[in-house]
Formats: structure tokens, C-alpha cells, sequence
């Protein structure tokens, strides 16, 4: 890969990470507020059992399409522009109104369908739960499209509207709760869901419409359309399997102490914002940069671009990491802290985050290499995987959860993760590109070296406890470990830092 190439990589990645910070910060104050008005309840318990349930129906469907969909726009777009923006309408309208249908089934069916799901929850609590699945299914077809219009953007290699989409919604969601949450309870909330599900659509419809747009001419007679359907099909029974783990997941944990099922959420949320901070840039950027290169058949880039993610994985994930499960503790207590959220719930979030944290490099790992086998226009290695490790995760999850409760649920997790992307990696350097693993011996020691030491220093100072604001304790934490960590690397001359300090250098003059 080229110098040129690698810096502009690295610059768009470090772009679209600045956007993915100010977007979790946003997302930060609405998992605040939420948390404030609403605590860790058997309400909430109910609201986020009733939306884990559909989001184990939309992710599958929505991903599987949506990472579908851009090898196969940005091939076509490389023979006619006017056909690609045909194909990409076709697509559009048919997703939109395959959702629609489903929700009405699902609306329908609701009252059966949870009650099997939830054979511990009492009546009551499955009424709950019903009433806010039925609410929150009518954004199912408005979810589904804006997956897809914002992989069309990312093919076209716009990619910050997708951070924009989603402030949208952390902003939307903070307000209506509120101002309208002690009125109105969860339903305000699960009513902000749907509302904020159309305004994402109206501003990434307004901004992808040179590309495609919804129509009235559907699709299901285009055989690319079927095709890309086909394609599909492995990612979402792979996703479907996965997700059936997180279902299994749900259930063991509405058996245990009311407000477990909210913690384990919460701390979900937490962990995801770590994680997409990473996972974001990366998956976004270099799927579009992987399609592009192995579809021309420059197989030889394709895997130094990997390379250059798995390489910016370790340098961001081994750090948060190590930090996030000594201070996961304090970083519950001011997030959430305040209001209905009592010091058992701060306990119990605490507990699930400090056992998420192992899950970040597991999850930078597994997310590009899935990635790069969906470019090479394989989607049936990763769903394999994905089958043996919900296997292993769902007897994990049983065994552990009797002796650790919701640690023992997260730590499978965390185990079958981490076991599914050293298999993924194995597998992927045998039989697609042989990857320089080699030349990551030297990075790793450097990375791990520095990220130990500026644990240390910080385990330390969080033990003394010497601020006593919670906030300022965290931020002086946070300097602290990133600080050391930053000033080790550039002493060892890391390659990776030296560029990315190159790249914060042009960015300022260019500013200037």
C-alpha cells in the first residue's frame, strides 16, 4: 500500500473517530439522563427485554443486507453510474417494504410470541413487555432503510453522516426524556425511538438521493437484487445465530435479581462505546477500501489495508482494554450514579462492564475479518464460526451464570468471542490472504509494554483516591493512563503513532 494511501487510510479513520467520540459523548448524556429518570427497575427490565427482542430481529436483517449491498453497488458503479443509483433505489424500496410486512406479523403476534420468550416473566411483566414491543416494532421498516442508506454513503465514501444520523437520535431520545419521562414514564422513550428513527432517515435520504431513493419500483424481479438477497442470507443466519445468544442471555438474566437484565444493558451500552470507537472507523473505512481493492483484484493491497486495521485494533483496543476493568467501578458511578439509579444497580453494571472490557479486541478482530471475507464475496466462513461460537457462548452462559450470576453471563461472552477471532484469523491466513502476522510481534511487545505500564501507574492512582469528584477523578485517570501510554509509544518509535502524530500535523496546517 502506498504512503499516500496509508495516510489518507489513517487520516479519514482518524476523521471519522473525532466524529464516533463526539457521537458516544452524546450517547453518554442520553444513557445519563435515561438512567436518572428511570433507574433499574422491573419496568425497565420489561422496556429493554421488549427492545433487545427487536434488535435481535433488525440487526440480523439489517446487517446481513447492508454489508451485502456495498460490494455489490460498488461493482456495479464500476461498469454504469445511472445503473448503480437503479439498483440501489430497487434495493431500497424493496427493504423497506419486506420490513413493513414483517412488523405488522410481529405486531400481531406479540402477545404469543413474548410470553414463549419469556416463560420466567409474570403476566404482568409480559403485558409490559408487549406494550412496548408494540410500540418500537413500527420503526422496524425506518431502521432497516437507514442501515442501508447509510452503507450506500459509505460506498460512496461519505462516511460522517452516519455519526450525524446517530447524534440525531442520542439527542432526540435525551430531550424527549427529559422533559416528558416523569409525565409520560417509558413510553415517552419508546415513542422518542420511533420519532427518532424518521429524522435519521429524512437526513440520510436527503443526503444519499444522488445515489438512490425510495420508489415505486421494486426490485424482487432484478436477479442482482435476488442475488444480493442470497448473499445476504449466510451473514443473517450467522447474525441470527449470534443474536440468539444475546436472547439466551436476556433470559437467563430476567431470572435473577430484578434489575439485572437493565445493569447488563447498561453496561452493554457503556462497552459499546469504547468498542465503536475503535470498531467504527475501521469496519466503516476499510470494508469500502477492501471491497474496492480485491474487486479490482489487487488481492496483494487488500491485505496490507487489513493489516493496517488489525495493526490500529491493538493500538486503541489493548489500552481501553486495561483500563476500562480497573476503573470500571467509577465510571458506572458517574455515568449512571444519580437519581433512581441506586449503589446496587451502579454494583451490578459495574460488575457486567469490568467483564465486557475483555471483549474489545476480540471484537476489532472479529468485525475485519468478517469484513474482508465479505469483500472476497465469502459470507459462509464467518457465519460457521458465528454458529460453533454461539454454540460454546450459550453453554458457557448456562454453566457460569450458576456460579458468577450476570459475570458469569458476560464472561462467556467475552471467552467464545475472543476463541471465535483467533479461529477467524487462523482460518482466514490459511485459506484467503496470507497476512505478515510476523511483522506484529514487535508492535504487540511495544503496545503491550506501554498499555501494562500505564496501567500500573493508574491502578495506583486510583487507589489512592485522591480527588474527590468523581468526574475530575475520572478524567485525571483517563490522562493519566492514555497520557503514559501515548509518550511510551512514540519513545518506542511505534510506526502506527509516528503516522497517526504525521497526520494530526498536516491536518493543523491545513487549518492554519
Amino acid at each position: 500500500m502506498e504512503k499516500n494511501s496509508k495516510k489518507w487510510l489513517l487520516g479519514s479513520a482518524v476523521t471519522l473517530f473525532c466524529l464516533s467520540l463526539l457521537n458516544k459523548g452524546l450517547g453518554f448524556i442520553k444513557s445519563m439522563v435515561i438512567a436518572s429518570a428511570f433507574g433499574a427497575t422491573l419496568q425497565t427490565d420489561a422496556y429493554y427485554v421488549a427492545d433487545g427482542l427487536l434488535q435481535n430481529m433488525l440487526i440480523p436483517i439489517s446487517e446481513a443486507v447492508a454489508v451485502s449491498f456495498l460490494p455489490f453497488y460498488i461493482g456495479i458503479k464500476e461498469i454504469s453510474q445511472e445503473d448503480s443509483k437503479a439498483f440501489a433505489s430497487r434495493t431500497i424500496t424493496d427493504i423497506f417494504a419486506v420490513a413493513f410486512g414483517l412488523s405488522i406479523c410481529l405486531y400481531v403476534a406479540a402477545p404469543l410470541f413474548l410470553r414463549i420468550l419469556l416463560p420466567t416473566y409474570t403476566a404482568e411483566e409480559v403485558r409490559l413487555s408487549t406494550t412496548y414491543f408494540r410500540i418500537l416494532v413500527w420503526g422496524m421498516c425506518l431502521y432497516m432503510s437507514n442501515h442501508l442508506l447509510q452503507s450506500l454513503l459509505n460506498a460512496e465514501k461519505e462516511y460522517g453522516y452516519s455519526s450525524f444520523a446517530a447524534m440525531l437520535n442520542n439527542m432526540i431520545l435525551a430531550a424527549v426524556v427529559f422533559f416528558l419521562g416523569k409525565r409520560y414514564g417509558l413510553k415517552a422513550m419508546a415513542g422518542a425511538v420511533l420519532f427518532s428513527y424518521v429524522v435519521q432517515y429524512l437526513f440520510l435520504q436527503m443526503k444519499s438521493r444522488r445515489y438512490g431513493r425510495l420508489t415505486f419500483r421494486y426490485g424482487f424481479r432484478d436477479r442482482r437484487i435476488l442475488k444480493l438477497f442470497g448473499q445476504a442470507f449466510p451473514i443473517f443466519f450467522g447474525n441470527a445465530i449470534y443474536e440468539l445468544n444475546s436472547l439466551v442471555d436476556r433470559t437467563l438474566l430476567s431470572a435473577m435479581n430484578a434489575g439485572a437484565v437493565t445493569a447488563v444493558s447498561y453496561a452493554a451500552v457503556l462497552y459499546q462505546f469504547a468498542s465503536n470507537l475503535i470498531g467504527i472507523p475501521l469496519t466503516t473505512i476499510i470494508y469500502t477500501e477492501l471491497a474496492e481493492s480485491f474487486a479490482e483484484g489487487r488481492m496483494e493491497e487488500g491485505g496490507a489495508k487489513l493489516e493496517k486495521g488489525l495493526h490500529i485494533g491493538l493500538l486503541f483496543g489493548i489500552p481501553i482494554t486495561l483500563f476500562v476493568m480497573i476503573s470500571a467501578e467509577l465510571i458506572v458511578q458517574i455515568t449512571y450514579g444519580r437519581g433512581a439509579f441506586s449503589a446496587k444497580a451502579v454494583a451490578m453494571t459495574a460488575q457486567g462492564l469490568r467483564y465486557y472490557g475483555l471483549c474489545f479486541m476480540a471484537y476489532c478482530t472479529h468485525s475485519l475479518l468478517s469484513r474482508a471475507c465479505y469483500s472476497l464475496k465469502d459470507t459462509i466462513l464467518p457465519m460457521k464460526i458465528g454458529i460453533g461460537t454461539v454454540g460454546l457462548n450459550l453453554i458457557l452462559s448456562i454453566i457460569l451464570s450458576k456460579f458468577m450470576g450476570l459475570r458469569g453471563v458476560v464472561l462467556a461472552t467475552a471467552i467464545a468471542d475472543s476463541l471465535a477471532s483467533v479461529l477467524l484469523l487462523f482460518v482466514f491466513h490459511r485459506t484467503k490472504i496470507s497476512l505478515h502476522l510476523r511483522r506484529f510481534r514487535k508492535p504487540v511487545c511495544r503496545i503491550g509494554f506501554s498499555a501494562v505500564t500505564a496501567t500500573a501507574v493508574c491502578a495506583l492512582w486510583l487507589h489512592l483516591d485522591p480527588i474527590s469528584n468523581g468526574f475530575l477523578f475520572f478524567v485525571s485517570a483517563a490522562c493519566l493512563e492514555f497520557g503514559i501510554y501515548a509518550g511510551l509509544m512514540l519513545l518506542c518509535r511505534d510506526e502506527l503513532s509516528m503516522e497517526i502524530i504525521s497526520v494530526m500535523r498536516t491536518v493543523w496546517k491545513k487549518d492554519r
